[in-house]
């Protein structure tokens, strides 16, 4: 669980299906149900700004190259993986 973000709160009304209200109770625990959705509009709004970030970049240089953002990817993956122990497929190779 990440520490409580500092900031101001309101209070609104959100209305959900009862089964996804359901499945959040379910997965909130002692974060509570507010904290739980908090974290997962705040992870809706950073993919929104690097989507924005990104129709940026294309309008100015073009379409991104597919296989370059693969292999940047799995270096990443890698990296992650080599600082907790584990094993990637480039490792087996």
């Amino acid at each position: 669980m990440d520490a409580p973000r500092s900031g101001k709160t309101r209070v609104t009304s959100v209305s959900l299906r009862a089964e996804t209200l359901e499945a959040i109770r379910s997965r909130a625990g002692k974060q509570g149900v507010s904290a739980y959705i908090e974290e997962a509009v705040q992870r809706q709004l950073q993919r929104e700004a690097v989507d924005e970030y990104i129709a940026e970049y294309e309008a100015e240089h073009g379409p991104v190259d597919q296989a370059e953002v693969a292999a940047r990817a799995e270096r990443i993956r890698a990296h992650h993986a080599a600082h907790r122990g584990e094993t990637t497929p480039a490792d087996a190779a």
